[in-house]
């Protein structure tokens, strides 16, 4: 057992809890316990599994948060050297390429890339809480499903340092918030589904994610808007735009203010003057005259 490389023992009625005894296999690179019936929650220490390349969990009972540890897994960290995947985990097709079955559909993945491959399937759970932020250390990581589950709160900005992922599935969790405008930069994602989620927002632009033009992969979601699902957002007025407008009204208001003061005090003497109020000449002599008198 310790030099064992591959556990697969997929489709059985295993039952139980996931066996601690896996997390002591240090050569252990590919884990498939899919649709096992598994229950309990994930084991922590499934990260000291440091040449875990593949951990395919789906279709089982599993309930509780995700592992914040699984940052820790080296083998979805760093490209480690090439290894061989069972037969029972994938075939080979006409062009000898490897197949999965991934979201009811096959994904191919050719063998020369082989030494790059990574995946985590944690797919139809029980699985709660936030998606951990850690996860995004996973750089090697080509495939990462942890849809249908009971996940909350925000897609974690960590996830657009997962510079090889190619296919992302957050569907049909109950996420909110906006989808990361960083997701952009995943220069080698073909797939994001963030379906059956609370998501609001316009959904991002530039990069890959220009490609998404599928809306089924963003369906269901209210709250969402953008091109991807031709469903137009509210703009908002630019700051620029808004500050210009403001500057020119504040300007246009003072200028109004002076002339309007201006012409309100020459109109306000003028009629003093017409009506006698303001007297233009000498002034009156009654002093002097008095004082001749008095003489």
């Amino acid at each position: 057992m310790s030099q064992l490389q591959h556990l697969d023992i997929h489709d059985n009625e295993t039952k139980g809890e996931l066996p601690k005894f896996i997390s002591q296999i240090p050569t252990l690179q590919v884990l498939n316990l899919r649709n096992t019936a598994l229950q309990g929650s994930i084991l922590d220490c499934i990260s000291n599994l440091s040449s875990l390349r593949i951990l395919d969990l789906s279709s089982n009972r599993l309930a509780g948060n995700i592992p914040t540890k699984f940052g820790n897994l080296v083998g979805m960290i760093e490209t480690l050297e090439k290894f061989s995947l069972p037969g029972v985990f994938i075939f080979l097709i006409e062009h000898k390429d490897l197949i999965l079955n991934w979201k009811k559909s096959k994904h191919g993945l050719p063998t020369c890339n082989l030494e790059l491959y990574s995946l985590l399937d944690l797919l139809m759970n029980q699985l709660s809480g936030e998606i951990p932020a850690s996860l995004g250390r996973m750089k090697s990581l080509k495939l990462l499903n942890i849809s249908n589950n009971i996940l909350f709160g925000k897609i974690p900005v960590s996830l657009s340092d997962l510079e090889s992922i190619k296919s992302l599935d957050l569907s049909h969790n109950k996420l909110s918030g906006l989808i990361p405008q960083s997701l952009t930069k995943l220069q080698e994602l073909s797939v994001l589904d963030v379906s059956n989620n609370e998501l609001t927002s316009k959904i991002p632009i530039g990069g890959q994610m220009d490609t998404m033009n599928d809306p089924n992969f963003f369906a269901n979601n209210s709250g969402l808007c953008g091109k991807q699902i031709q469903v137009s957002c509210l703009e908002e007025p630019s700051p620029t735009k808004s500050s210009k407008y403001e500057s020119k009204a504040t300007w246009f208001l003072w200028e109004g203010l002076e002339i309007g003061c201006s012409v309100g005090f020459f109109v306000t003497v003028g009629i003093l003057y017409f009506t006698g109020y303001f007297v233009l000449g000498p002034p009156p002599k009654h002093h002097s005259q008095r004082r001749r008198q008095r003489v």
